[in-house]
């Protein structure tokens, strides 16, 4: 049975924004969300279990009934990181219905926003009426996207905000994210238990 609230641990607002919308997007129902962004990958690292013990009152004093700690790996191999945040709080107890769950992603939250270059072209084209390169990227390839995503906001004449961000996802083609990105799979099984 899905979860109705998530509790989300992300490093920024982008990631806040985009991450919502990846999941109500995701959830067979209407959900609630209540993000935790952290300030940056650091910050996450070392706060997280701070969040978590918060999430276990951020729904009118009661438990979120999924949390998901999400992160970049920015080119580190995505099970050690996700072993080594496990191993962190593996002596606390957390009574979350749902699970908690670890979740790091393939170099960047940009890079899940760069798979479906068609979804950025119509933001871009909807917010300033320009058009955009439609060139595939090779996701794999790119340890650093944000530069290559800003860029190719940038010749759109789009600011990359968080709710720019937040529109990409809600228009990605969720078919091809997952063949061109396989943490989203991974991300996606967590969002509908």
């Amino acid at each position: 049975m899905p979860g109705n609230n998530y509790g989300i641990i992300v490093e920024g607002e982008y990631d806040s924004a985009a991450y919502s919308a990846f999941i109500q997007r995701l959830a067979s129902h209407a959900v609630s969300i209540k993000p935790f962004p952290c300030g940056g990958k650091p910050r996450l690292i070392q706060k997280f279990p701070g969040y978590l013990e918060a999430l276990k009152y951020a729904v009118m004093g009661n438990t979120v009934d999924t949390a998901i700690v999400i992160v970049d790996s920015d080119g580190q191999d995505i099970n050690k990181l996700e072993n080594s945040m496990r191993a962190r709080v593996a002596s606390r107890e957390y009574q979350f219905p749902l699970g908690l769950h670890f979740c790091a992603v393939a170099h960047a939250l940009e890079t899940w926003l760069m798979a479906d270059i068609e979804a950025i072209a119509r933001v871009v084209q909807r917010r300033s009426g320009k058009n955009v390169s439609r060139a595939r990227y090779n996701l794999e390839e790119l340890i650093d996207p944000k530069p290559t995503f800003r860029a190719i906001l940038t010749r759109g004449e789009v600011d990359y905000t968080p709710p720019v961000a937040a529109e990409i996802a809600r228009e990605v083609d969720f078919e091809l994210l997952a063949e061109r990105c396989s943490t989203f799979q991974r991300f996606a099984e967590l969002v509908d238990c």
